[in-house]
């Protein structure tokens, strides 16, 4: 493990004890949800430049992966205020250039031009159930780009009406380790200006 990447699992410890960041109460525990998130390095980044991470929370996956690649700008999507206050002291903490903090939900930042897709890729760690998720995340993709998602296994086809109505092609898993997989949804064509949702509506009633 990196050091900077060890650096930021003892500031994610250090500040769980007051803000709710993970369930992870241990070092140990900690550095195992590190190596879990690492399972997106596995995905095939060639040509990507600008990453959105969809409710970022502690900081996973975005912050490894911004450590082990300084040439792609992430940027950290997360609505509640103290956690986007942990964000931007661990950016500057460990120096990360490359890294953004975008306060706001995304059913709101998701219609903003300076955001709504200008990604290469949207990824997300247990942010919503994946039905959610796609509509959350692929409102910040270009079409060209995708979402990689670390989820549970699943059948990847029962997403795939949902990616539909929102521009994507059809969903994909890969690369199963441990009790988690990658779910990869290429954007085909611009999201429909009505996606995503008001606040809310996604969780409430999944477009799958």
């Amino acid at each position: 493990m990196r050091p900077k990447v060890q650096q930021y699992a003892h500031l994610l410890l250090e500040w769980n004890r007051s803000i709710n960041l993970t369930g992870a109460r241990s070092l140990e525990e900690v550095e195992a949800l590190i190596d879990d998130a690492g399972v997106l390095l596995e995905a095939s980044w060639g040509g990507i430049t600008r990453v959105i991470d969809i409710g970022s929370g502690g900081g996973l996956p975005a912050i490894p992966l911004a450590v082990e690649m300084p040439h792609i700008q992430f940027t950290l999507l997360e609505a509640n205020a103290r956690k986007c206050a942990f964000l931007q002291h661990v950016a500057g903490t460990l120096g990360l250039a490359n890294v953004a903090v975008a306060p706001g939900r995304a059913e709101e930042l998701g219609h903003q031009p300076a955001l709504r897709e200008q990604f290469d890729r949207a990824i997300s760690r247990a942010a919503a159930r994946p039905e959610v998720l796609l509509e959350l995340a692929l409102p910040f993709v270009r079409t060209g780009g995708d979402l990689v998602a670390q989820v549970s296994p699943l059948d990847p086809l029962v997403l795939e009406p949902a990616a539909r109505l929102l521009g994507g092609g059809i969903p994909r898993l890969e690369h199963p380790a441990g009790g988690h997989a990658l779910v990869v949804v290429p954007k085909l064509v611009p999201t429909p200006a009505r996606f995503p949702r008001r606040s809310g509506l996604p969780g409430r009633k999944p477009l799958a």
